[in-house]
């Protein structure tokens, strides 16, 4: 398991570990933490502790869904947010399952990656996607972030 956390963070705002739990597809930590960092920024999250980005596999994500969620199948992204710190909240992301819908709809993998971490963020920052109004202010939320934060994650 590989962690990386990251070095650029004030007192104020959280710092970002990013994990990879999974060994199915590549991971760019150092890029996702520069993502989730602008996001943070872009969003106006002020709060100290420790932000955990974590990937994992198909099957661990399965269980997850099925322990918190109650469902029997692996989902993409699962965001947990915590009171008070050290650790203010967690979001796991099945690269897999990104890999998967990249490949059914001729996208890039590494594009659907980060929008399920900003995906996951959103949904941590409070954000609902439960009908089809939520869904659809989700996803202008998600490319808004993408935009501003896309040339950061991958400059920086």
């Amino acid at each position: 398991m590989k962690r990386t956390t990251t070095r650029n963070h004030t007192s104020n705002t959280p710092r970002i570990t990013v994990i990879n739990a999974q060994r199915e597809r590549p991971i760019n930590a150092l890029r996702i933490g520069r993502l989730v960092r602008c996001a943070i920024r872009q969003l106006g999250i002020l709060m100290p502790g420790e932000l955990a980005i974590t990937f994992v596999n198909a099957e661990r994500m399965r269980q997850l869904n099925k322990r918190f969620m109650r469902h029997d199948w692996a989902t993409d992204v699962l965001s947990f947010r915590y009171d008070g710190e050290p650790t203010i909240g967690e979001i796991l992301i099945a690269p897999h399952q990104a890999h998967a819908y990249a490949k059914e709809h001729g996208l890039s993998y590494g594009e659907e990656l980060l929008r399920y971490v900003m995906h996951g963020l959103l949904h941590w920052a409070g954000h609902d996607d439960r009908t089809p109004k939520e869904q659809r202010l989700m996803r202008a939320r998600e490319d808004r972030l993408l935009a501003r934060c896309r040339e950061t994650a991958t400059t920086s």
